[in-house]
């Protein structure tokens, strides 16, 4: 009879090595099952507290953000009543000035000393106005009106307005038509007044900033819309007019921002270019430009980003001292 026999020693060696590879095998399997269970864990636990900071540093931020705005829209209303306070009085000096012009003999040191005072007076409610100009944006309460007016006979009397000024310190004060175009497209519908104290702001600062004996050029002329970047602040010139006859772009374009829908891109896109369109055949719609050039020493680049920002003035390139630092900002805000 044979019998196959295996000494028992190699066969508890087999069987160990066998289990050993079972037991590695097993907590392999294991470790590669719950790591990335635990890493999956682990990362949604880490995200979930860090949304949470964000969510409340957010609402931190808000809260701190209108708080802040509510107290500058008290402290802009406060001063705007004060402001507007201030200026009645000051229109009822004006006003007993003018009446004491009559009874004044004409070359008299009191004759010299009422216009003196008129100057001042007419200064202050200058300075006044134009800190209420600044409320009324910073309230969002500044509303732009529609009338039909004349461009050509506007541009001549802020030409002449601020003549005599300029004589004063022998600078000529120059109206250029251009190609007279302006005067082609004279009747136009708009807010006159505003246009009107865009010009002063910008040609006062021009004469601020000329020296004796130079010279201050405003220029006009129209032409068909381009829709293509303005070279100052690199936003269209068109598109405070765009917004306004096609309030739905703008509209259109934030539901695309809030919702990420391509659909609505594409028909933006196209709302766009038929909007542009239509502003372009349009025998009526003009793109007027108005330039203001003078013979200061000019704006340093690296204060040209600040050139319209409030309360901003460069003591350097002004030769007549004075002014709120607001008039380029109000420019820009209307």
């Amino acid at each position: 009879v044979y019998a196959l026999a295996v000494p028992q020693s190699e066969m508890v060696n087999f069987v160990h090595k066998q289990s050993t590879v079972q037991l590695i095998l097993l907590v392999s399997i294991m470790v590669t099952t719950i790591l990335p269970i635990f890493s999956f864990v682990f990362i949604n636990f880490r995200d979930s507290i860090i949304e949470n900071y964000l969510r409340d540093a957010l609402m931190e931020q808000r809260e701190a953000t209108k708080l802040a705005e509510e107290r500058t829209q008290n402290r802009s209303l406060a001063f705007a009543r004060a402001s507007h306070d201030i200026r009645a009085p000051l229109a009822g000096i004006s006003g007993l000035i003018e009446l004491s012009y009559k009874e004044v003999t004409p070359g008299t040191e009191l004759e010299t000393n009422l216009r003196q005072m008129d100057a001042c007076t007419k200064d202050l409610l200058g300075i006044l106005n134009t800190i209420l100009d600044t409320s009324k944006i910073e309230a969002g309460m500044m509303r732009l009106e529609e009338e039909e007016f004349e461009m050509a006979p506007l541009l001549e009397e802020v030409a002449d307005l601020y003549h005599p000024v300029g004589a004063s310190r022998e600078i000529d004060m120059i109206l250029d038509p251009c190609d007279a175009s302006v005067i082609k497209f004279s009747h136009v519908k708009g807010d006159r007044i505003k246009l009107k104290q865009i010009l002063c702001n910008l040609l006062s600062n021009a004469v601020k900033c000329t020296p004796n004996h130079g010279q201050v050029v405003l220029r006009a002329w129209a032409r068909k819309p381009c829709f293509t970047n303005s070279s100052i602040n690199d936003t269209p010139p068109n598109e405070g007019v765009i917004k306004k006859l096609f309030p739905c772009l703008s509209q259109k374009k934030k539901a695309h921002e809030n919702d990420h829908d391509r659909d609505v891109v594409a028909a933006d896109a196209a709302d766009d270019d038929q909007s542009m369109n239509m502003v372009k055949n349009d025998p009526h719609v003009m793109d007027f430009v108005f330039e203001v050039d003078d013979t200061g020493k000019g704006i340093p680049k690296e204060k040209r980003k600040a050139l319209f920002q409030n309360y901003v003035q460069d003591k350097d390139t002004t030769v007549i001292k004075g002014g709120t630092g607001l008039g380029l900002g109000i420019v820009k805000s209307l």
